[in-house]
């Protein structure tokens, strides 16, 4: 199973809030540009690297349904600025939410100080108002201090519901990508290349078999390897069509 690397951490250790990023600020050690598929989207790996050595404050958005990789793509983003000894960090919008609105807020008044801040999912946030206060706060600060903000959303700045028209229209202003679904091979290969690098000895058959099972999207896909990848393990037994059929109850 992949090991995780934690990230920077505030100064100030002993304050709780920071004992809470210690929790959350981690990203999984394949989260880079190299493990990604770009085929569907060349153009993203430019933008990707013009982004993060841009000189002065830029934000950008990535917009895609469920597993497009922005999830992916947002962590190897913070981990190529982490690389080159900058301050990122990664949250998914879903662990804020898990905070509340109060602590979340607090929390990211205390990330301003990062260059590079990636929030996933960011359209989840945009419903309540105290959410979108604290994001608008946000992006102005980070403006004023020169640093690169990047978004990921299921939906465009224009047609996502946003209750602070003044953070949507930020929003609007933002570079936007938006991201292609891999076709049926891209993911097959994808996900031999995966299994590849988790050690795993996967045929052609059985990744086919897999891509055929599971939701047709890389996020479902690899969380099926990932729940394989353990089971393969414990069973002491290789990845067979057989095996994944009577694991996976397929």
């Amino acid at each position: 199973m992949s090991s995780e690397i934690e990230l920077p951490m505030n100064q100030l250790a002993t304050d709780p809030l920071d004992q809470q990023l210690t929790l959350n600020m981690r990203l999984p050690s394949y989260a880079n540009w190299q493990n990604f598929d770009f085929v569907a989207n060349p153009e993203i790996f430019m933008t990707l690297q013009n982004f993060v050595q841009a000189p002065t404050s830029q934000v950008l958005l990535l917009q895609g349904s469920t597993g497009t990789g922005k999830t992916h793509l947002l962590q190897a983003t913070a981990q190529t600025v982490i690389d080159d000894n900058r301050r990122g960090a990664y949250f998914a919008a879903s662990e804020l939410l898990a905070m509340g609105v109060s602590m979340g807020a607090e929390l990211l008044r205390g990330l301003e100080q990062y260059e590079l801040l990636c929030i996933d999912d960011i359209d989840l946030l945009c419903h309540d108002n105290d959410w979108c206060e604290a994001l608008f706060h946000l992006y102005n600060t980070n403006q004023q201090l020169g640093h690169l903000l990047l978004f990921s959303s299921a939906k465009t700045a224009h047609n996502m519901t946003c209750v602070l028209a003044d953070l949507q229209s930020r929003l609007q202003l933002a570079l936007m990508f938006s991201l292609q679904e891999l076709d049926e091979t891209q993911q097959m290969q994808q996900l031999l290349v995966r299994a590849h690098q988790l050690g795993l000895s996967m045929s052609t058959e059985v990744a086919q078999y897999i891509c055929l099972h599971s939701e047709r999207n890389m996020g479902s896909i690899m969380a099926a390897l990932q729940v394989l990848d353990a089971a393969s393990w414990q069973a002491k037994r290789k990845l067979t069509i057989p095996f994944v059929k009577q694991f996976m109850h397929w």
